[in-house]
């Protein structure tokens, strides 16, 4: 009787510790990538097609893109 009460114990302490480690290691994952986001680069917007080609939302799109220009 007090060996399974021993191991049951040994099985919770276990489980909560790998909750823990799990709920740490999330949090480190989620700082890391809040920290490395801002110095990301933007990626370069290429529009392959003439003008005329295109339709007029894709117009203004171009138009007022913040990328530098590519073409």
């Amino acid at each position: 009787m007090n060996r399974g009460i021993r191991v049951m114990a040994l099985g919770i302490a276990i489980a909560v510790n790998g909750a823990t480690l799990m709920a740490v290691n999330a949090a480190m994952v989620d700082g890391a990538e809040r920290r490395l986001l801002p110095q990301q680069q933007p990626e370069r917007i290429v529009i392959v097609a003439k003008r005329l080609d295109l339709p007029a939302n894709q117009t203004v799109a171009s138009q007022n893109c913040p990328a530098p220009k590519a073409l």
